[in-house]
């Protein structure tokens, strides 16, 4: 399918410390996809800089409205959760080593569905993410949160269908 969307049909979804499914609210989300690291290669050849192939990183940064709502997980793959609040989700992830399945998905012209673009990993024992800065910002009552990669982890991969709980 053809066509463009708006921020508002791009959602967030992440695996709790129960490891179920959740949809985070987020106002604005970093850019999504995978980068590599690049170094001034000036010393070593004639290229200005180059890239580390061996080095990959795909960061997600996020922010939106401080909520404290609990609601149910998704009933099955492929099934977007009800809405979570972010304290509930994020608070309990800050600092865990635990990797989370993380999908950024992008719905559109509509709340994504199966065959939308999406960017994510499923986690399993060595691979996902982790969320390693969680804070809120009283004057506005809104939060910001940092996921980053497990140490070692699979790269996160654009697809179409649903990530899901490890």
């Amino acid at each position: 399918m053809a066509g463009r969307t708006v921020s508002r049909f791009i959602n967030l979804v992440i695996s709790d410390d129960s490891n179920a499914i959740r949809d985070v609210p987020i106002n604005d989300i970093s850019v999504c996809g995978v980068v590599y690291e690049e170094q001034d290669m000036t010393a070593f050849q004639d290229a200005v800089k180059g890239a580390l192939p061996n080095m990959p990183d795909a960061p997600i940064d996020i922010s939106g409205p401080f909520d404290t709502t609990t609601s149910s997980a998704a009933s099955g793959t492929g099934t977007v959760p009800s809405l979570t609040g972010s304290h509930v989700v994020l608070m309990n992830l800050n600092g865990g080593m635990t990797p989370r399945s993380v999908d950024v998905q992008f719905g559109i012209q509509r709340t994504w569905t199966t065959d939308d673009p999406q960017f994510g990993i499923t986690a399993s024992a060595t691979s996902g993410y982790v969320v390693t800065s969680y804070t809120v910002n009283g004057s506005d009552m809104t939060y910001s949160a940092s996921l980053r990669l497990y140490p070692g982890s699979l790269l996160p991969a654009w697809g179409t269908e649903a990530e899901a709980a490890a």
